[in-house]
């Protein structure tokens, strides 16, 4: 993909803005003279986070937007208010950064709850990226940044530790990007995608449990989880260099060579 060099004056929308690594980006967005939309549902954590970037710099333009990514009606909203309130067309970044965790079990654990998780997490990207696609063609270049996971890799959490409904939707999330990168070239080649994949990024997010650091023979027992300001550096560090595909932590690097090397043994 091509670099996106010029972060200044352009336009990003970042969704899951109130916590984690979407807040980093946020703040490391706006230090760059970036224009930033951010969307969550937890308004009282997102209001705090756009008043921090405003303090940060108070140059650019920065919107709150509270909406569930899993509602389409409410996403097509989201897209309506970002036009109207940063008087453009145009957006030349989205970060597709929402996500929950839950629903381990599809056999024995709550249907309501898979759905959920599902929804957030992969429909969410998915909707987001409908809502936006034509203000990203309308820039003179675009980047759809979709936030997978380690889980996007292996669908597991270790031994007798099964992550269903998260795995399947951070699966879903990397082949409709890496599927994106070909469409996009043929029909839109001024707009990229980018696959984040994080490993245990420490964020408002539950920790993994004790069967991660003992997965796969313990390969990466003694890794050092990111912080969400790594994490957040990695992702803008690869779209400015134009990588389109960012692995971030020990665990997601360990864990991606292992399952690529012998992916027959993976789950035994």
């Amino acid at each position: 993909m091509a670099a996106f060099a010029k972060f200044e004056d352009r336009l990003a929308v970042v969704t899951g803005g109130a916590s984690g690594i979407g807040r980093e980006l946020l703040h490391q967005l706006v230090r760059r003279g970036t224009h930033v939309a951010a969307c969550d549902i937890d308004r009282n954590g997102l209001d705090a986070a756009v008043r921090q970037a405003r303090a940060i710099n108070p140059d650019v333009r920065v919107t709150a937007h509270v909406h569930d990514v899993a509602d389409q009606k409410s996403v097509v909203r989201f897209a309506k208010e970002v036009a109207k309130l940063h008087a453009s067309r145009a957006i030349h970044l989205l970060f597709n950064n929402a996500g929950i965790v839950g629903g381990t079990s599809f056999v024995v654990g709550q249907r309501d709850e898979w759905e959920r998780t599902f929804a957030v997490s992969w429909f969410g990207t998915y909707y987001c990226t409908r809502a936006f696609l034509p203000m990203l063609i309308a820039a003179d270049q675009g980047v759809i940044v979709n936030t997978s996971s380690v889980s996007g890799v292996w669908a597991s959490l270790g031994a007798r530790a099964p992550h269903t409904a998260y795995s399947s939707a951070k699966f879903a999330i990397r082949g409709f990007t890496e599927s994106l990168l070909v469409d996009l070239r043929v029909h839109a080649p001024h707009v990229s995608a980018v696959l984040v994949i994080p490993g245990h990024v420490r964020t408002g997010m539950p920790a993994p449990p004790r069967s991660w650091r003992r997965a796969l023979n313990s390969l990466f027992a003694d890794y050092k989880p990111v912080s969400s300001t790594q994490a957040a550096e990695a992702i803008l560090s690869a779209i400015a260099k134009g990588n389109w595909r960012v692995i971030i932590g020990q665990d997601a690097q360990a864990v991606d060579e292992r399952v690529r090397a012998d992916p027959w043994t993976a789950y035994d």
